[in-house]
């Protein structure tokens, strides 16, 4: 049917995902604020066709002082809360957003972080700046054989061309985009990059980062083009060989 169609939902295209990239466990950052909150947000998860989760609040300095045995606690807590519910076991794990920020080098060094799965870590850029010692930093992190996936390296303005991106992959990234972007919630540029990025095959990873209900909300409504299905349909494809959880 989709193919008689000009454009398809693209919530019709996730196919029961592990969503790797969220704001759920409440009082962690600046994602869901109680557990109420977390509710609303994985039933609407849940009514998009999101399988299941793995929490990833934020471990960002001089804001969110995250660390494992804060985020471990509360993700503890979290499901213990959640088992008399109807979202029991939908938050699989918990790991975190961690910003490559003057903090990170120690986070990294002293091996005080949490994987998305295996040695999958998540990982986020300054939007105003790129930080001075990135290829530091991610040959570390390779060392370490850790994989960094950098989430929405659509959202990055100071990222302009398709040949910075590869020299990172190169490097050792691996990229997550953000569904919101093909929305054009963040803007026309990431809007414009995300879809680029797409057709050219760059993301390997996909994920919500939804801070709030009504985020998921509007990726519920978000149309794709019928010429973007196959790209959507790899991408997906590509997500779920690593973490169909």
């Amino acid at each position: 049917m989709i193919f008689f169609n000009k454009s398809v939902y693209l919530v019709d295209l996730l196919d029961g995902i592990t969503d790797i990239h969220n704001h759920l466990l409440p009082g962690m950052d600046d994602g869901s604020p109680d557990l109420e909150t977390t509710l609303e947000m994985i039933k609407a998860m849940k009514a998009i066709g999101i399988k299941n989760a793995i929490a990833t609040p934020h471990t960002m300095e001089d804001y969110y002082n995250n660390d494992v045995a804060k985020i471990t606690a509360n993700f503890q807590e979290t499901k213990l809360a959640l088992a008399a519910t109807n979202a029991k076991g939908f938050i699989l794990n918990t790991a975190s957003e961690y910003m490559m920020d003057g903090q990170f080098d120690q986070i990294i060094e002293k091996n005080n972080y949490l994987c998305l799965h295996k040695n999958y870590l998540l990982t986020e850029l300054s939007y105003f700046q790129r930080p001075d010692q990135l290829e530091e930093l991610v040959f570390k992190m390779c060392q370490k054989a850790l994989i960094p996936i950098l989430a929405h390296p659509e959202r990055y303005r100071y990222i302009k061309s398709i040949d910075d991106l590869k020299d990172l992959k190169e490097r050792g990234f691996e990229l997550q985009l953000n569904l919101l972007s093909l929305s054009g919630h963040y803007g026309e540029e990431a809007f414009t990059k995300a879809t680029s990025l797409l057709d050219k095959g760059m993301y390997e990873y996909l994920g919500t980062d939804a801070h709030k209900v009504s985020h998921i909300e509007k990726i519920k409504e978000i149309k794709i083009k019928k010429k973007k299905i196959p790209s959507i349909k790899k991408l997906v494809e590509n997500h779920k060989l690593v973490f169909d959880l």
